[in-house]
């Protein structure tokens, strides 16, 4: 077996194929030999053999059977109108084999990182390891990376006007795709061929009023390519989306005051509203108030914190427009040492600010000439535009209680007021040494302390929220041929595209330019509305940062049959593929060491800058015999002029002992290259939420008795971790293995079913920071000092009533390195129905499956390689790190019913995804241990009982009603969740920050919605 392995191996390296042409060329006839909704490929109960050869994605080779070995979901354009889905991104990201990792709209709000794109994670590898293409060819990657490391294809950037189907290869392909293909391919495959005027349009609305969408679009072809030998088609399309607000929704939805939440013992949920009390009397920290600023002396000159109490510098302000004065008891009072005497300003910013979807405006244009070249030639072009605006809100800047960015260098910032002020002060850390004195300038009028001699600290929040615009704009062209000469099939093509990204970020304020103002006494703190515009635009300018991404590819191959076997034959294919690629994305917020207090707060640093060329060859040879044994054998080799180089083998293979019964299975191994950001990466911070909660002082009793005790607000409130990642153009690709078995049974006509067994291995796995309990642990243990090889740990934001004890951990810092493995394993089922009921009704029926049977990561010493125990994250909330606590469901999946009758047709799909339990595992919880899980910041009420153990599962139901009145004119009614069924409360998912999932409950949020459309077929 050995010996054969290693001939096949070298037979594939000499043999070239380039599959996007080929794929692409394939791909039209099959919108005649799929007819049905959804379906599982192989399902010949939802097809109609047309005869046609047809190339299904993950193949090289024309085919009429389209049951492959390798399994295959196919969303046809007739599916996705009868489940109501107008998007890529909708079709895509409800299929039951995506999971933890994948990137939905809800994560665009006000994000720091993705925001304004989509993508799908298959198998709950992250969306780096999910291909996806576009008629078979790939596209350039969204210029800013997820979480700062993960490159992946926006999906927000594909046209849906000329979509002929989606299909979804749920198996490894490096040997046909190359790099990134380790979890599945998604390959959107459009029309070949178009004739006649079409035109779409749609308006939808929420049961509430608002989430408006708008949509419509136009496409005109001329020319048979049989009769005429040509086809030239263009289209339109155009669709905006109006945001939803979180104030609009019902509790607990629409609030972080979760203390009317209790359990039967009289426990209650904790206020997490800025400056909440909760029901147990309860604090939540000392935030400052919009519009309204606190003061509270410095009592020894040039320090930078007081352990004085604030006062409202002007009282008569009152909360400001989002606040409402909250008074504290005695021992409130205590607890809270710098909080003013009268009260604090309670402010809900879940209300106030969260932007639960953001404001979204797409539109594109496409066009496509395809002409045939004698009898046996055919040339096409085709070039797409496309452009994504998203706008997206978050809360606004504070100028005091925060440190500067990571990787700065600069001690924590306070907002420190002089006692006098002049024209030409300048800003200084500590109010003292601004250049203002009696001699040159007035006393401070903003400082109440002034006339004594002594500066003033003031907190203060910005009235104006932060803002993130994405205007994301993709243009792509391609001109092919394909043919046959002398009796081989051949095909050629060239793709260049570039994905451009116009971020503005506005709100966020820069320390130093605060400093200035404040030394000049400009900016008006008693009366803010009153500070000019000019210096508000002085100390918050906006951030614009232009990133953009270029890929360009050659490939040429050629396939013939080789041989003539008993009932079959053998085929052959070989091709070869150039394509370069680059990202350049600067840094929104670049590192400066000679002045760090000139960086933007809370703007990520994120960016790279790299450019790589590949080289590939690959091949693939496919026998088949008796008509009932197929085998299927490819290989890619593929070389980076960055200096990894790598060899991808596939085999796979069918059986079909009878004809209602077929075995299929697959083996193969791929890799993926390190993302841009992975090699060549700017400093790059995530931040992940910690403690509020009753287990944080547990676990770390003396810090929490050296900062007042376990009730005080600094030791008990929640608290944000910057996790910072390095790149390192040393990594090595992440390699994996991967195997299906799986089952094709079709009892009768109209009727299939398939199973398939599924596990994929990835090791050398590329980490950054991760797994940081063990940080945690050790930092607050050990006075701070961590000795964790590779990790680089600085404090946090001191303790004003405490500023001489260890402040909370600030920042982890790590660079990239090959380490870990995971394997992820599971079971897809799909069950197709194509049904005549009686002599004017058809039922259609499709069911998609996944359960998720193993989700395991094996932390490894990248120094010692020495491998801990697996971290076991299926069914579980993890991992936290990589989908922000967004859980990795063992369930998902839809069915979807459809029953036809004259012109009319009534689709019911239901969708589910199953809850999980919500142990944070790679935080050193205990997979199904609540106890465990409560101790690693798991939600809880204020007597320390969990909220929840496992979260509820998320599910819905959508209704499409189509009527064609004739064969010009059709109307469609969708009533998308249909039941209105919300969002199970979770407050553990996504750290809290929605109080329910948004990576599986996005469609409940937005509640029951109707949408009405027409379309037009001249």
């Amino acid at each position: 077996m050995t010996r054969f392995l290693r001939g096949s191996t070298a037979l594939c390296g000499a043999m070239l194929i380039a599959m996007p042409a080929y794929a692409q060329e394939a791909a039209a006839p099959a919108a005649q030999a799929t007819s049905g909704p959804t379906q599982e490929t192989p399902a010949p109960a939802a097809q109609e053999d047309t005869g046609e050869a047809i190339v299904v994605t993950g193949s090289l080779f024309r085919r009429t059977n389209t049951e492959t070995p390798s399994p295959v979901t196919v969303l046809s354009a007739e599916a996705l109108e009868q489940r109501g889905l107008n998007t890529v991104t909708e079709a895509v990201q409800r299929i039951s084999a995506g999971n933890a990792g994948t990137i939905t709209q809800g994560w665009n709000a006000g994000g720091n990182f993705a925001v304004g794109a989509s993508a799908i994670s298959l198998r709950g590898l992250t969306v780096q390891a999910t291909l996806t293409i576009f008629d078979g060819m790939r596209m350039a990657p969204y210029p800013l990376a997820d979480d700062g490391q993960r490159n992946f294809v926006d999906l927000n950037t594909i046209p849906s006007a000329i979509i002929e189907r989606i299909e979804v290869l749920k198996d490894g392909a490096s040997s046909t795709y190359g790099a990134d293909a380790v979890a599945g391919v998604i390959n959107v495959i459009t029309k070949k061929e178009i004739k006649g005027l079409h035109a779409n349009v749609s308006a939808g609305i929420s049961q509430r009023g608002d989430g408006a969408e708008n949509r419509g679009d136009l496409t005109w072809g001329f020319g048979d390519l049989s009769e005429q030998g040509f086809n030239f088609y263009v289209s339109g399309e155009y669709m905006k989306q109006d945001p939803l607000w979180a104030r609009d929704r019902d509790y607990p939805f629409n609030t972080y005051d979760w203390g009317k939440m209790c359990n039967g013992n009289g426990g209650c949920m904790h206020n997490l509203n800025w400056n909440g009390i909760s029901p147990d009397g309860s604090v939540n920290a000392l935030w400052s108030t919009p519009g309204v600023a606190l003061v509270r002396p410095v009592l020894t000159p040039g320090a930078p914190v007081s352990s004085g109490r604030y006062s409202y510098l002007n009282p008569a302000r009152g909360c400001g427009a989002v606040g409402v004065l909250r008074p504290l008891t005695a021992g409130q009072l205590a607890d809270t040492p710098s909080a003013p005497t009268n009260g604090l300003c309670e402010v809900n910013q879940n209300a106030a600010y969260l932007m639960v979807l953001p404001e979204v405006e797409r539109m594109g244009a496409s066009a496509r000439f395809t002409a045939n070249i004698g009898d046996s030639h055919q040339f096409y072009a085709q070039g797409n535009y496309y452009k994504t605006s998203t706008f997206a809100q978050a809360t606004p800047s504070s100028f005091a209680g925060q440190p500067t960015n990571p990787t700065s260098g600069a001690e924590p910032y306070y907002v420190i007021l002089p006692v006098y002020v002049c024209a030409n002060g300048v800003g200084t850390l500590n109010g003292v040494g601004t250049g203002c004195d009696a001699t040159n300038g007035t006393l401070n009028p903003y400082n109440p302390y002034a006339a004594a001699g002594q500066t003033a600290q003031v907190s203060y929040r910005m009235e104006r929220p932060t803002s993130n615009e994405a205007v994301s704009r993709s243009i792509r062209g391609v001109i092919g041929m394909s043919g046959t000469i002398g009796g081989f099939d051949y095909a050629a093509n060239f793709v260049a595209a570039n994905s451009k990204l116009t971020r503005t970020q506005s709100g966020y304020v820069t320390p130093q330019r605060i400093m200035d103002v404040v030394a000049r006494g400009t900016f008006n703190f008693s009366n803010p509305s009153a500070t000019p515009q000019s210096v508000l635009d002085y100390i918050s300018p906006d951030s614009l940062t232009v990133s953009n991404s270029d890929l360009w590819q050659a490939s040429a191959n050629v396939s013939r049959h080789v041989i003539d076997l008993p009932g079959g034959g053998i085929e052959a294919a070989a091709g070869a593929s150039y394509r370069y690629e680059s990202i350049m994305a600067p840094s929104a917020n670049p590192q400066n060491d000679a002045h760090p207090y000139d960086r933007y707060y809370t703007i990520n640093s994120v960016g790279t800058s790299g450019s790589r060329k590949v080289f590939s060859a690959f091949g693939e040879i496919q026998a088949t015999a008796l008509d009932l044994v197929e085998l299927n054998l490819s290989g890619r080799y593929d070389s980076y002029s960055t200096g990894q180089k790598n060899f991808s083998p596939k085999v796979g293979g069918k059986i079909t002992p009878i004809k209602q019964v077929a075995l299929r299975g697959t083996w193969s191994k791929g890799f993926r290259i390190p993302s841009f950001n992975e090699a060549f990466g700017l400093p790059t911070t995530g931040f992940v939420s910690q403690g509020g909660n009753t287990a944080f002082c547990q676990n770390y009793v003396a810090f929490c008795n050296a900062h007042g005790g376990p009730n005080s607000s600094y030791a008990s409130s929640p608290f944000s971790v910057g996790l910072t990642n390095v790149g390192n153009p040393n990594l090595k690709p992440e390699k994996s293995e991967s195997l299906t078995a799986g089952v094709i049974f079709e009892p009768i006509r109209g009727l299939s079913f398939t199973v398939d067994f599924w596990r994929i291995q990835v090791k050398d796995q590329i980490v950054g920071v991760s797994g940081i309990g063990p940080v945690l642990d050790q930092y607050y243990t050990n006075n701070g000092v961590v000795n964790i090889p590779g990790f680089v740990v600085t404090p946090g934001t001191v303790d004003p009533a405490n500023p001489n004890a260890l402040p909370h951990i600030g920042y982890i810092q790590a660079s990239y390195t090959n380490a870990n493995r995971q394997i992820v394993q599971g079971i897809d089922f799909s069950a197709n129905a194509n049904i005549k009921l009686t002599d004017g009704i058809r039922w259609i029926s499709s069911a998609d499956v996944s359960y998720l049977d193993k989700n395991h990561l094996t932390l490894v010493d990248p120094f010692t390689g020495e491998a801990g125990e697996p971290q076991r994250y299926e069914d579980t909330l993890s991992p936290c790190n990589v989908t922000s606590c967004s859980g990795s469901p063992r369930w998902r999946a839809s069915w979807q019913n459809t029953f036809q009758f004259g012109g009319t047709s009534v689709t019911a799909t239901a969708y589910y995804t199953a809850g999980y339990h919500v142990a944070a595992v790679d935080y050193n919880a205990i997979p199904f241990n609540c106890e465990s899980a409560v101790a690693r910041y798991a939600a809880t009420y204020d007597d320390g009982t969990p909220v929840q153990c496992r979260s509820k599962d998320v599910w819905n139901v959508d209704l499409t009603i189509q009527h064609k009145l004739n064969d010009n004119f059709a109307l469609t009614l969708n009533v998308l969740n249909l039941l209105d069924t919300k969002p199970p409360f979770d407050p553990n998912a996504a750290y809290g920050g929605y109080g329910y999932n948004p990576a599986w409950a996005g469609p409940n949020i937005m509640g029951r919605y109707f949408r009405v459309g027409t379309k037009l077929d001249f």
